[in-house]
């Protein structure tokens, strides 16, 4: 065979060579099968000449980052050694792509746990969010949490801390956009909402005379016998539930998981206008657990009536897990954005005790005190007692499920609509739970 014939050859097989790399399988001519270069996981041929050489795999390509997970970059394969004296083998190509992975830093691998969450960052959809481990509805950094419980997330709702509201509408979040009482004022733009007479608040608020004796609204003496604690001064009987009155005078709970409280009517506390007083004399036995209440006016996520979490209350607790002490809890909002005020210990036990709230809309404070004595007085923002949702009105019942009823006694409840002074309150107790102070 002349050189020009060779050349011919040698150039034919390597075309066939080449083509049968592209199309994955061997070939044969009259001499029997040509030879495959390696090529597994693909590639492109190299060029024609050189002797001998054999050129290395391209790189893999690196792994795509995005928020649902990057991609594996693959490894490179080598390349062919060519026959001699014809060309240089095909050229390796970048391994396959790997399967696809977990967000990641890049550089990040299954030896590193960047945001301490006991999860390695190869495993955990969100590294550096020591929260989530996946991406859920609002994305890493932001928890899928629902703080107002009115069904809608957070992140996609504009009132967060409203469970009445998913956008701030007319009046803003925190404030109804309707007219309740409809004398043509937004219930945002007045202090009474619930009282079509007026539409700023008198000297005993909303809903009531303004020369009312004592601005005294309420008044629960716990006389008599049978199921009702009957309002000796207004007209907002309670139901007791699961007990009945002795004739003692005074009503005894049971506390525990008894189910034992009163049920006053919804509204009792919200209609009362921007300020109120409510003072309860009672002996605590001390036994049970946390948490239990002394009253707990407001809502919960559940339909009302029933326990939940709480979402609008004003309640008292004679302990709590915090710190152990009395405590008194007051928001529109739910936990997150309560006002509190602790005293100095848990309430004593076994022992009469005098325990009074005071909410001074004007003066938007918050007071609490223990026998005649101001614990502390903190600022109420824009809490408003009109937009408490007072569907369970509730003495000796909390609005969270997992809080054990009152156990003990208590003498009387009274429900003034304002704020009492420190001078007013130690009258009241010197008078003591069976009769009225002067003023």
């Amino acid at each position: 065979m002349d050189w020009n014939r060779r050349q011919r050859r040698m150039t034919v097989e390597l075309m066939l060579i080449v083509g049968c790399a592209v199309a994955g399988a061997g070939c044969e001519d009259e001499a029997g099968p040509l030879p495959v270069p390696a090529t597994a996981s693909g590639g492109t041929a190299s060029a024609f000449g050189g002797a001998t050489g054999s050129s290395s795999g391209g790189t893999g390509a690196m792994g795509d980052t995005s928020s649902t997970g990057g991609r594996a970059g693959g490894a490179s394969t080598g390349g062919s050694e060519g026959p001699p004296g014809v060309a240089g083998g095909l050229q390796g190509s970048g391994g396959a792509a790997g399967s696809r992975g977990s967000t990641a830093p890049v550089g990040a691998g299954c030896d590193s746990d960047v945001d301490f969450d006991g999860t390695a960052d190869c495993l955990d959809g969100c590294p550096a969010d020591a929260n989530k481990l996946a991406v859920g509805v609002c994305g890493c950094g932001v928890p899928d949490t629902d703080t107002d419980f009115d069904g809608t997330i957070d992140c996609e709702d504009l009132c967060p801390l409203d469970g009445r509201k998913t956008e701030p509408g007319e009046c803003g979040c925190g404030l109804t956009d309707g007219d309740t009482d409809a004398d043509g004022v937004l219930d945002c733009d007045e202090a009474c909402p619930f009282d079509a007479t007026r539409t700023e608040a008198g000297d005993c608020g909303c809903g009531a005379p303004d020369d009312l004796a004592l601005c005294l609204r309420h008044r629960y003496s716990f006389d008599g016998a049978g199921a009702v604690a009957l309002d000796g001064v207004g007209d907002a009987d309670g139901a007791i539930q699961n007990t009945t009155l002795d004739g003692s005078g005074v009503l005894t709970l049971a506390g525990v998981d008894s189910d034992q409280f009163v049920d006053l009517p919804d509204g009792t506390i919200s209609r009362l206008g921007p300020s109120a007083t409510i003072e309860v004399w009672l002996e605590w036995t001390g036994a049970g657990g946390p948490w239990q209440r002394i009253f707990d006016f407001g809502s919960s996520e559940a339909e009302a009536g029933f326990q939940g979490g709480g979402v609008t209350y004003l309640f008292v607790t004679p302990t709590n897990t915090i710190n152990t002490h009395l405590r008194v809890a007051y928001t529109n909002a739910g936990p997150l954005v309560e006002r509190v005020v602790n005293g100095p210990t848990p309430l004593p036990f076994t022992v009469p005790s005098h325990v009074a709230v005071v909410v001074d809309g004007p003066g938007a404070t918050l007071a609490l005190y223990q026998n005649g004595v101001l614990i502390e007085s903190v600022d109420t923002l824009d809490t408003r007692l009109s937009l408490l949702n007072d569907v369970n009105n509730w003495i000796g019942r909390s609005q969270f499920i997992p809080d054990e009823e009152f156990q003990g006694t208590i003498d009387e409840v009274r429900v003034y609509s304002a704020a009492r002074s420190a001078q007013q309150i130690a009258a009241e107790i010197a008078a003591g739970p069976d009769e009225l102070p002067d003023e």
